[in-house]
């Protein structure tokens, strides 16, 4: 059974521009908090993969999904044998009924399968290292979008 950790931050700044930081590769050392170096990847297409290291592990990703229409993108990245989920979902916030406003809310969520069965299941689900990596990584993005 997966643990599933997911939040959003509205963010003052316009989808287009959550959009073109989030999907650049050479952003997510600045806001991703798993991935400190370079990550290699040119380009978020569907079926690439890429090298990333940070916080003294190196890993391996896989793009599994890009919908630019719908501003949603999922990446999966592994060390250590243990797949981590990452998908990211940009929706318009602002105005009446989110129409004619430009505004963006980011919805982070992070899951994986962690070893152990039930017992470790529960275990991460309350785990609050990881719910504080989901609000730091949003809070980030926040931070660049708006220029702050």
């Amino acid at each position: 059974m997966a643990v599933k950790f997911d939040q959003h931050v509205d963010i003052d700044a316009p989808p287009d521009k959550v959009w073109s930081i989030i999907t650049n590769p050479s952003t997510w050392p600045l806001w991703l908090s798993d991935i400190t170096g370079n990550p290699n990847l040119a380009s978020l297409t569907e079926g690439a993969t890429f090298q990333w290291s940070g916080n003294g592990e190196d890993g391996t990703g896989s793009v599994v999904s890009v919908n630019t229409k719908a501003y949603s993108f999922q990446i999966v990245t592994q060390s250590g044998g243990r797949p981590v989920t990452h998908t990211f979902d940009i929706d318009r916030s602002g105005g009446f009924l989110g129409i004619g406003g430009n505004d963006s809310r980011l919805k982070y969520t992070m899951e994986y399968d962690p070893p152990g069965g039930f017992i470790s299941d529960f275990v991460a689900g309350g785990n609050p290292k990881d719910a504080i990596k989901v609000k730091n990584t949003l809070q980030k993005v926040r931070k660049l979008a708006e220029g702050n």
